[in-house]
């Protein structure tokens, strides 16, 4: 069986009241306490805010990453906040604050026990609400926060840290604020009578400090993961303090090695570093005996990278090509075609043979999709010529 602040379907008692002395008790801190409720919570319209943008951003980087750890834990945050949309505690103190007299009222008549325990039930319910987003957002900014400082996708990483933050500092307080206003009216709770069935079930009773009960001292250590909190590093030590002492310091075996001069076919052999059963035999090889190649010209370099080179075309077939491939040749859409697949291959195969050489390759794009849009079947022959020579002259001659 739920328990009636984790009942979502709770219904309210019906109202009642039952008469009393005017002069029994003071009311006042009552009243106060609910009027202050609904003050605090109609001013929640940033958490309201940041509730929006983090379904919003959810909604839009559900499939991308789905599988994430960190972002599963940010949809828990946001049904979380879904159900505190849903409890709607101010519609239910508004309710009961109705049913209080006031203090100019001639006639004194309060409401019954079973109303009272029914809100105390809904700040319960309000406080394990934000409890629960308080410890969410804090599991869900740990690994946004390590992403930040890794660097990765710190672009999708950095607003959803940011409202995490937001989210998680606004709910604490009301947290804190639900707690004050619970201990406030519980205490009036032995004050009003029983009237009717009772509300809540046999056995059952409300507590009566609910830091106490919800353990909001130790808030800071839940949800908090080993691995996150686990700060100490064990170094295990490779030397005790006595065989350091003994063991081979390599800043001054390298200055030792400086002081050598080169000999040819020499080797510097290093005393050997023994700990427990490991020994280990360093050479140093000569700086003559090792591979340095061989030295090679700038010509000669050239010379090979020429005969690497596939075969360049004749110098016959070339001038026939240059001599044939002319703007005066475009008439029409055929001599178009040819003019542009000419200017590619010329492109490709000897740049310095084609027209465009003085073009970059976005430059020559750009030209050749102008000019592609004047193949049309339907123009005449005249026109395309006359446009083609603007467009050559805009695209192509003024880059000169």
């Amino acid at each position: 069986m739920l328990e009636p602040w984790n009942n979502a379907s709770i219904l309210p008692p019906p109202i009642h009241t039952f008469a009393c002395e005017k002069n029994s008790f003071d009311i006042a801190d009552l009243l106060f306490v609910c009027k202050e409720i609904p003050r605090v919570l109609t001013k929640q319209s940033p958490l309201h805010q940041e509730g929006a943008l983090l379904s919003r951003f959810i909604y839009k980087f559900d499939k991308k990453f789905r599988n994430d750890i960190g972002f599963r834990h940010l949809k828990k945050v946001n049904t979380a906040l879904r159900r505190y949309l849903s409890l709607n505690l101010l519609k239910d103190v508004e309710n009961y604050c109705s049913v209080l007299p006031t203090s100019r009222s001639e006639e004194f008549y309060l409401p019954t026990r079973q109303m009272l325990e029914y809100l105390l039930v809904r700040l319960i319910s309000f406080s394990k609400i934000m409890q629960r987003i308080c410890v969410c957002s804090k599991q869900a900014a740990v690994f946004y926060l390590d992403r930040i400082k890794r660097g990765e996708s710190y672009w999708m990483s950095l607003m959803p840290f940011a409202v995490l933050s937001r989210v998680w500092s606004i709910c604490s307080v009301l947290l804190k604020h639900s707690c004050n206003w619970y201990s406030q009216m519980h205490s009036f709770l032995p004050k009003f009578q029983l009237k009717g069935l009772p509300f809540l079930p046999e056995n059952y009773q409300l507590p009566c400090d609910l830091r106490q009960w919800m353990n909001i001292k130790d808030l800071d250590e839940f949800g908090r993961f080993d691995w996150s909190s686990n700060k100490r590093v064990e170094v295990i030590p490779i030397l005790d303090e006595e065989e350091d002492a003994e063991s081979f310091d390599i800043f001054r075996y390298a200055n030792h090695v400086n002081e050598i001069p080169l000999e040819p076919k020499a080797t510097a052999e290093v005393k050997s570093v023994n700990h427990g059963t490991n020994v280990t035999d360093i050479k140093l090889m000569n700086a003559q005996d090792m591979d340095q190649g061989q030295a090679i010209s700038r010509d000669s370099y050239q010379k090979t990278k020429t005969l690497q080179s596939p075969c360049p075309l004749p110098k016959s077939h070339t001038v026939k090509n240059k001599a044939n491939h002319c703007i005066e040749n475009v008439t029409g859409n055929q001599t178009l075609k040819q003019f542009l697949d000419t200017e590619d291959k010329m492109r490709n195969d000897s740049p310095e043979c084609a027209l465009t050489n003085h073009l970059s390759f976005m430059q020559w794009q750009a030209l050749k999709s102008n000019l592609l849009k004047l193949c049309d079947p339907l123009s005449k022959n005249r026109k395309i010529e006359r446009k083609f020579q603007k467009i050559w002259k805009e695209k192509c001659d003024n880059y000169i």
